[in-house]
Formats: structure tokens, sequence, C-alpha cells
């Protein structure tokens, strides 16, 4: 099976995206053929976006020339000059989200590598259960890009940010992709995508393989963004330009000028700043109080979780025809 992965944590690093490499040598492991389409960084939380303002350039790069800190070896050599790499190398997509590693990876990098039979996303670094997280989640959508491609798609989420022994890694690949080509060989024409969870835990192959639903939540605050200084969004990004005006001082100066060009106001637009700082405390306890068979509680619970979805919104039946205003 020619299989190509995608993901939203980037390439191969020891502290945000541990889980790939080892995924991928276990797919081929198994007998796949598989081609790597990743982003130049992380897009956590990207959800199923592309950013259309940007280009993206990608670079084919050997999967041994990358470091643990998710950089690459530029003049990386392959040790056998001889011996074509090529359909080894990874892509990795400058500017890339999940949904534009899949676009590119169907129809524009891999065409002389036969067609594609499954796209997985993933293995993300960290558990992707609850409606929140699969709404959000890039590793999502890297899968559903491919539904609505028209090709098969799984999301796979291991469920833990803490570094993991490399035996644990391994036995949680080992059985995905058992999860992967069962459901494959199985596929439930129903099904548009797979999101698929797997507890990060020495006993992961003994351990139950259940099918489960998507735990409903929602936010009851606030919770994603803080307010910061100046100074401190300064540190956090570097300075954007709006309307093609830089964005340095703490009031915005705008020259409204006249006919001749010459300034005739000045106004102090007020500026307030917002830094990612996602504070989850109310998710965690819900999720640690989900009901039996859904996603969230399966896993938390040591079970890897298989939740079969559509990739759609679907409407609500019964409101149809003519809406009547009110007067």
């Amino acid at each position: 099976m020619h299989i190509l992965v995608v993901n939203d944590d980037g390439p191969p690093s020891r502290r945000l995206s541990p889980y790939i490499r080892p995924f991928v040598d276990a797919l081929q492991a198994a007998g796949h053929q598989v081609s790597v389409a990743i982003p130049a960084r992380s897009r956590s939380w990207i959800g199923k976006a592309h950013i259309i303002e940007a280009s993206l350039e990608a670079t084919y790069v050997p999967p041994d020339a990358f470091r643990d800190d998710g950089t690459w070896d530029d003049a990386y050599e392959t040790p056998d000059e001889n011996e074509s790499n090529s359909n080894r190398e990874w892509v990795v997509i400058t500017n890339g989200t999940p949904a534009s590693c899949t676009q590119l990876g169907l129809f524009n990098l891999f065409a002389d590598r036969g067609p594609i039979d499954l796209v997985i996303s993933g293995p993300n670094h960290g558990r992707n259960a609850s409606t929140i997280y699969n709404l959000s989640s890039g590793t999502v959508g890297g899968a559903l890009e491919a539904a609505i491609c028209g090709k098969r798609g799984i999301a796979i989420s291991f469920g833990s940010k803490d570094e993991q022994p490399i035996e644990v890694i391994r036995a949680a690949a080992r059985l995905a992709v058992r999860v992967v080509n069962h459901l494959y060989q199985n596929w439930d024409e129903r099904v548009e995508l797979y999101n698929l969870n797997v507890p990060m835990r020495a006993d992961v192959e003994t351990r139950p393989v259940r099918y489960t639903r998507t735990l409903p939540y929602y936010w009851s605050k606030g919770c994603l963004y803080a307010e910061v200084s100046q100074s401190q969004a300064n540190g956090h990004a570097a300075p954007a330009l709006t309307n093609g005006t830089s964005n340095h001082s703490d009031e915005k100066v705008a020259k409204l000028c006249n006919g001749n060009g010459s300034a005739t106001k000045v106004a102090h637009l007020r500026k307030r700043n917002f830094a990612w700082s996602a504070e989850l405390s109310e998710m965690k306890k819900a999720l640690q109080a989900s009901e039996e068979g859904t996603d969230a509680h399966t896993v938390l619970n040591g079970s890897t979780s298989v939740t079969p979805l559509t990739a759609n919104f679907s409407h609500v039946s019964g409101l149809d025809g003519l809406l009547e205003l009110d007067d």
C-alpha cells in the first residue's frame, strides 16, 4: 500500500515531534511504501486551514539529515552515492499546513511513485479527543483534507506530551500500524476518516482497541489567550505589518493627509496585545469525567480509541423551505 504521511508537529524533533520517525519506520517495516510531506514548523491547532497569502516551498530532505531540534543538514549527502535515495526523501514544506501538505502530497509531489491509497495524518504529539480538539486539530485537519479529496484518511494521535522511552514509542507505532492495516482492509464505506488515539504505555499492544464516539465539549470561558504588554508581544512574535505600516510602537500614529500630502490630523489608536496561553485545567477535568464509550474516556483509561467520522457539518433536518421574518 502507498501511504502519504503528513502531520502538524513538523520535522522530527525530540521536543515537538518525537513520534513521526518511529511511526514511518514501522509502516515501512510492515511493507508499505511511504511518502512523507510535513510542514517546516509546528502547526498545532490550525485545523484544516490553508495559508493562501504565502507561497509554499518544498524541500526534499533525506530522513537521516534531520537533527533532534527539528532542523536538518542542507549539505547532507547519501552515504552510497551510487544508490538513488529519492524514494526515501521526505518533503518539508515552508509555510505548509497539514491540509496543504495533504494537497501537495496527493497531487504534486509524488507523481513518480504511483497512486496514493491512504493518507495518515500524525502521529500527533498528544491526544486529540473531544469535539474541541477534533475541530481544532491540524492532525485531524490533514485527514479531513484527504477525505474531501476523495481519499481515505486516518488521523493518529499518541496520547502524551511527556517524553517517552523509545520502546514505548515503538510499541505504540507497531500497534497503530496494525490498526491502520485492519481499518484499511475492512473499511466501512459510511466512514470518510477515522480518528485514532493511542495511549502511551509499555503494554499498549496488549490493551483493547475500541470503537468510540466523540466526546462533546464546549469552552466554558475564554482560556486560550492572555493579555500581555507591548514588550512581551514584541518578544512573542516578529513585528507585523498592517496596511503596509510597521506596528512597532505602543501607539500607532496614523497621519491623514490632504491633497498636498501634508499632515492635517494625527490619531492615536489604542492597542491591546494578546498571546497564546492555553489554560486547559477545566477541559482536563471534563475529559477525566467523560462517559464510557467516548474517545476521551477510552484513551485516558488505557485503551486505544477508534472514532469513525464523516467529513461534513451535517444540516439540522426539519428546517427547510421559506423562512418567514417577523415584522
